[in-house]
């Protein structure tokens, strides 16, 4: 159920506070600084009850949810902060933190309520998810084809080509730059089953990253990259 959550918080990295986009989202896409903040961990659903500090949603899934607020969690409604008696039973939102899967709970970092707008944009980002827009953790690398395990642990290969631009954040880069276990969003389409990258935004590894030399790299030696 949590594995296709995910999508929504990359959507999410764009429309709410900037405390959650220290990185930004991938050039002209979803993605950005709040799943890599928070490890990816989050659900959406509709809040069918409050009582207290806790809110009890009904997943997209059909699954309820105690979500465990606090002083700490940050909760918020197009970009501003809210209080949680703002929340209203039937409202959509999204929570992000530690979820217990188990024991169907959430300790909310963040609370954001969606508008009907960004309810919509959510679902629609969702179906498109693998087919015009992918992100994920670089597995391997092969000629010009990055190899991903996506957000929702599915294996995804990208492919790249003379068209494709390169970002690290803001700065324009080569497939060259890209390492093993860097994180990445991709857009582009479909094409006769795979998918082709217009365009690659990087935002590095869980550890040292965007530091590792070439050894981690597979594929033939002095491979030149496609220009970006």
């Amino acid at each position: 159920m949590a594995k296709c959550l995910l999508l929504l918080l990359a959507m999410l990295a764009t429309i709410t506070s900037p405390i959650y986009s220290q990185e930004g989202p991938p050039q002209g896409g979803p993605g950005g600084g709040m799943v890599g903040m928070l490890g990816g961990r989050g659900l959406h659903g509709t809040v069918t009850a409050i009582s207290g500090t806790t809110i009890t949603l009904k997943t997209d899934e059909g699954e309820s949810y105690q979500v465990f607020t606090s002083a700490n969690s940050h909760i918020m409604k197009e970009r501003q902060p809210i209080k949680l008696n703002d929340i209203h039973t039937g409202d959509s939102l999204v929570a992000g933190g530690e979820v217990d899967a188990k024991a169907k709970t959430v300790g909310a970092v963040f609370v954001a309520v969606l508008t009907a707008e960004q309810a919509a944009q959510a679902k629609k980002m969702r179906e498109d998810f693998g087919k015009t827009w992918t992100a994920g953790e670089v597995t391997s690398i092969k000629d010009t084809t990055i190899t991903l395990k996506r957000l929702d642990g599915a294996t995804q290969a990208v492919s790249v080509d003379e068209n494709t631009s390169f970002k690290k954040r803001h700065d324009s880069i080569t497939l060259a730059d890209i390492q093993v276990g860097d994180r990445l969003g991709a857009q582009g389409a479909v094409k006769d089953g795979t998918f082709v990258a217009t365009s690659v935004n990087v935002r590095g590894g869980e550890a040292g990253g965007e530091d590792r030399g070439q050894s981690n790299r597979q594929g033939p030696a002095g491979a030149p990259p496609p220009n970006p």
